[in-house]
This record gives structure tokens, sequence and C-alpha cells, in this order.
């Protein structure tokens, strides 16, 4: 058999079959090296990508800090997709902004030398021991972090030449006295204003709305008639603070407590003394002799704290005339301790005490005795006390509970609400935005939109909204976004056009009336209105309309006498003439303090930044793939 298989295979047909086999499989391996999926970049920015790598690396190292920053309440809001979006929207424009600000820092020749980089590496806290650079925990970190030495390096270089070039902007600012004395006179600038307003509603008479019109607009603003999903729901809820409203507490158990706990409601004794120290190792006479000495002094009168800052050899109470902290059984040599609590009144000294330490003449300098609070005084907040540590007993013994019927009744919440003696509460539709009290906690709003949530139909777990306050929800309707029909919508539609036009007209009237050059009370007699008049109008505050008052000092100065005047839409769609006939100016001599200017300066120097960053973000051509690194991907 074996021979005959050897034969065959020695043949011209076995050998072409053979030679196909691998000849498949050469190509297969060619074409799956060839067509093996390569990283897409999440943007291009001047040509130069930013890879999805950089993208998630940016993202985690995001993440962290905001999760650091806001704590277990980060878990909820990353649970919102909304919010996971516009962070993965923001991270992306922010490595943009950092892209332009390299490529434009390159071409500035900006450079950072090896030995700097080197230095800096070194320095940086998260890579130090003791406070020495240690190259394992460097190494470590780097692999935590996803980078290779050289990437890091060179992304230490980016940063440090970025630094410089920031520093050199913020450097080159400064705000000179006269500038800022500039901004002080026109922010205590006043106006005569003078104005009158065209009602847009004098003009209905004139608005004609057509179906056209009617169902162009609506086309045309199909977003804002589109409504946010809805749910109606129903829960229980369970509060530790509902629970204590309902417990009475007796006389009885106020009085048990109070007894039991005599300690919390007494005031220690508070006793303090000075000293006068003589050092000695054991007995001495001569020391103790001169302390007698010392105490025979006091007892003719002597002065205490002077005796102690001339005599006593503990230096930090000498300094303040012996005197000591209060003395708490306990902190003391026994000796000095049981002499100083023999004292009883203030001014009484003891007599020459031995110590440890060598020789003590000690004064009583004041003395509160202990003081034990009268139940009455107390009463009340024993009674709160006893409620809260029942609340808090009752509601983890009903939590547990609560849970364990939530779960094995799923499918309604009677028994669960039975459970906690309430009963099951509902809500009529509502979208995230309107949800009250206590369904607007986030958590809560993220479950009851989730859609797996909706489509089980069941309860959830407790939902922790607080401090031993939970609720159990359950999604009892739900109502998906929609594109509300025109039929619904035509009324508003047509009160919008209305406005609309409404305004238009009453704009091409003022618009004509300004082109005669005429004085604002001829203007307003033409339009049978009334002109209002506001002398020496502040800049900031006051009663006009700021609408008004924003206009007004947007307007040239008058010359030759000829008010500037000019008209400024409301929010209301009426059209504000506004006319300056004077400015009044004030003088400003002070010259501002040099911090002032720094801060002006710092300011100026920020918003320029921002500008060139702006500049080069217009001026760049730019091209964001975000699907490419997707939720799902992560």
């Amino acid at each position: 058999m074996l021979e005959r298989i050897r034969e065959g295979s020695q043949g011209v047909v076995a050998k072409t079959i053979l030679g196909l086999v691998i000849l498949t499989f050469a190509l297969a391996g060619v074409g799956s090296y060839l067509s093996s999926p390569t990283e897409v970049s999440v943007a291009v920015v001047n040509g130069e990508e930013i890879s999805q790598t950089e993208f998630e690396q940016a993202l985690q190292r995001d993440r962290a800090r905001m999760q650091q920053q806001f704590g277990e309440m980060y878990d909820t809001i990353a649970a919102d997709p909304a919010y996971n979006s516009r962070f993965r929207s923001e991270v992306l424009e922010r490595l943009i902004d950092e892209t332009l600000q390299q490529q434009f820092v390159r071409k500035l020749g900006i450079r950072v030398g090896d030995d700097q980089v080197r230095d800096t590496i070194r320095n940086l806290g998260e890579f130090q021991v003791d406070g020495t650079f240690n190259n394992d925990r460097y190494i470590a970190l780097l692999r935590q972090m996803g980078y290779q030495s050289a990437d890091f390096r060179e992304l230490v270089r980016e940063d440090m030449a970025a630094s410089q070039f920031r520093a050199g902007v913020f450097a080159s600012e400064f705000y000179l006295p006269s500038e800022m004395q500039q901004i002080r006179q026109l922010e205590q600038q006043s106006r005569d204003i003078s104005y009158f307003v065209v009602k847009a509603e004098s003009f209905a008479d004139q608005v004609t709305i057509s179906e056209q019109m009617i169902e162009d607009y609506y086309q045309m603003n199909l977003q804002r008639f589109e409504t946010d999903p809805k749910v109606a729901a129903e829960y229980v809820e369970l509060s530790a603070a509902d629970l204590a409203e309902d417990i009475e507490i007796t006389d009885q158990q106020i009085q048990t407590y109070y007894e039991a706990n005599q300690a919390r409601f007494s005031s220690a004794e508070q006793r303090q003394v000075a000293h006068i120290m003589l050092e000695s190792d054991g007995t001495d006479q001569a020391v103790a002799a001169e302390a007698a000495s010392l105490l025979s002094q006091l007892q003719q009168g002597a002065d205490f704290a002077e005796l102690a800052k001339a005599h006593s050899d503990d230096t930090f109470s000498a300094e303040n005339g012996g005197l000591l902290d209060s003395l708490e059984p306990g902190q003391m040599d026994p000796d000095f301790e049981q002499a100083a609590f023999a004292l009883t009144e203030a001014g009484q000294l003891t007599g020459v005490v031995q110590s440890e330490y060598g020789y003590h003449i000690i004064k009583l300098v004041s003395l509160t005795p202990s003081q034990q609070q009268p139940l009455a005084e107390v009463r009340d907040s024993i009674a709160e006390r006893l409620k809260q540590e029942q609340a808090t007993e009752q509601f983890y013994q009903l939590q547990t509970r609560m849970a364990e019927v939530a779960f094995e009744v799923p499918d309604n919440l009677e028994e669960t609400a039975a459970v906690l003696g309430q009963r099951v509460r509902a809500t009529p539709l509502f979208s995230k935005e309107q949800a009250t009290n206590p369904l607007d906690h986030p958590a809560v709003i993220n479950k009851l939109f989730d859609q797996q949530f909706i489509a089980d139909g069941l309860n959830s777990d407790p939902i922790e909204i607080g401090n031993q306050h939970l609720v159990v929800v359950r999604v009892k309707e739900f109502q998906p976004a929609r594109t509300l029909p025109l039929e619904e919508v035509k009324a508003q539609i047509t009160e919008s056009l209305k406005v609309e036009q409404q305004a238009r007209l009453a704009q091409e009237k003022v618009s004509a009336l300004l082109q005669q050059q005429a004085d604002i009370t001829s203007l307003a007699e033409q339009v049978g209105s009334t002109v209002q008049s506001a002398p020496a109008t502040p800049r900031f505050g006051g009663s006009l309309d700021p609408e008004i008052r924003t206009k007004a000092f947007k307007l040239a100065r008058p010359v030759a006498g000829t008010p500037s005047i000019d008209s400024v839409t409301l929010a209301s769609g009426d059209v504000a003439v506004v006319a300056v006939s004077a400015v009044q100016d004030v003088e400003v001599t002070a010259v501002p303090a040099a911090e002032e200017l720094e801060r002006m300066a710092q300011r100026q120097a920020e918003q320029g930044y921002l500008a060139l960053v702006a500049t080069l973000k217009a001026n760049a051509e730019i091209s964001r793939n975000l699907r490419a690194a997707t939720p799902e991907q992560n």
C-alpha cells in the first residue's frame, strides 16, 4: 500500500496538484499580509496624522483626570451617551489644537536639546523615589501609559518647545498705565440718549401668511419640531428621613439615653496653671533651697510672671510668665499633677513640688469646673438622635426586603410597595429634561431611558439617589423621539411667521425713516410714537433697556452738535430708533497699580494666544474621522 502511494506521488498529476496547493497557500499568506488592516487616523492636520492610538491615550488620560475630580459621580456622568460623544469630540479638538501649535513651533525653529529633555524627565516627581530619579519606576510607568521611551522623550521635547513659545507670547505682552486709564474713562462715560420704539404688532394688518410659506418654514426647520423620547414611570421610594418622621420617641427612652450617655452632655473641667521650674536630676538641697526662696518671695507679693521669666528653666513657658496649656489628667508628671489638681482657687500656690525633672512652684491661673447639661436642654437633640438611629435601622432592614421583592416579582411594583407600606407612584410622560424629584437623579434618568431596560419592562434594582435614600423604578410607557406632523404645529408656525413678518416690516419702515436725515422727534411723529429721553445714562446699570443702552454706546460721538442716530431690533421684534446727542467723559488721573497692569497684560496675552490658535485652525486643512475610534472599539 505504502509503495503504491509513493509511486503515485511521483507522477506528473500529483506534482501538479501539489504545486497548485502550495501556490494557493502562498498567495493566501501574501494576500493576508497585504490586506492586514492598518491603523486609521482620527484626524489629519495639514497632512500630519493624529493616530487612533494617540487619541485613545489622550482619552484615557482625560477620563482618569475626570474620574479623580468627580469620584463616584463620574460613572453616572459617563453613562450618558450624549456626554460621551461630546467628551470624545472635545478631546479630538484639543489634539488638533496641540498639533497646530506644534507645527507652528517647528515653523518658528524652536528647538529643545537632548540634555534639557533628559534633565526635565529626571526631575519629574512621578519618576522619583525618595527624591531621586528611579529608572525602574520610569520604565514601569511608561509601560503603564503605553509609551516607548523614545516616543515619550519626543513628547516631552514637543511640550517643552510649545511651553517656551507660550512663555514667550505671555512674557511679551504688557499694559501701559495710559491704556488702563482710557479703559476707566470709557467705563465711567455717560451719554445723553433719546429713543422711540416702533411696535412690530402695529404692522399686523399688513401681514399675509400663505400655505406655501407655512410648508416651506416647516421643511426648513424640521429639527425644531423633533420631540425628545419620553417615558412614563412607576416607582417606590425608601428614605430614612421619611421613616424618621413617623417614629415616636417616649420620655422614658429619652431619660434612659440621657443617663447612659452622661459624658456626652457634660463639659470637662478646664484648668490652667503656671509654674516655675528649677531643673534637677534628683534630690538637690541647693536647688530645693533656691525654690523655697522663690516661694517665699511669691508669698510676700512678688510677681509670679517676672520670677518665672528670670528663674524658670522651662524656657518655653518662662517666656510667657510660666503659663502652660490647659491641663488634663495624664499629661504631666504624677507628683506635678497631684499638686496642681489640689489647687482649688485662682491665684493659689503650691509649696515646692519635686518631680523627676526638678523642683516646681505651681500657681492656679484659672479653673472652670465641669458642667452637666440638664435634660431639659438636650431633650430635643436626644429625641432627634434616637429617631435617626431607629430610622437607620428600619431603612437597612427594608432595603434588603425591598431589593428581594423587586427582583422576585419583577413585572410590577405593587408587592414592593406593600413591603414598604406605600402605594406605587406614577408619572405622566416626561423627557430627560422634564424629570422631577426624585426621578431627576442622573442614575435614575440613565436607567429609565436605557433601551434595554425599556424593552425588558422589569423593575430596576434599588437605585441610590442620596444618603439612605433609594428608589425602584419601572417604565410604564415609552414614547420614542419623533417629528411632529405639520398639522400639529401649523398654528405655532403661523404665529412665528407673523412675528417674523411684522418685525421685518417694522425694520423696513425704520430703515426708510433713517434715510430722511431728519431729527429724532420728526421721525417719531411720522409713526405716531413718542421720544423718550435718558440724559447722562451710564455705560453700566441704570433702568434703560439694555439693548437700547448697548446700541447707544456703540454709536459714534455727535459731530458739530448733530446727534448720532441708528436703530436696533429688540428681542420682542420691535425696532428702537436711538440717538446720542452728547457724551460726558470723566477724567481719570489715578495711576493703576502694577498688579492690575500685570493682570490686564496676562488677560490680553491669553486672548492673543487663543486668537492665534483660532487663526491657525481657520487657515489649516483639517479632516476629522472620529468614527475611527468609536465607543464600541474601546
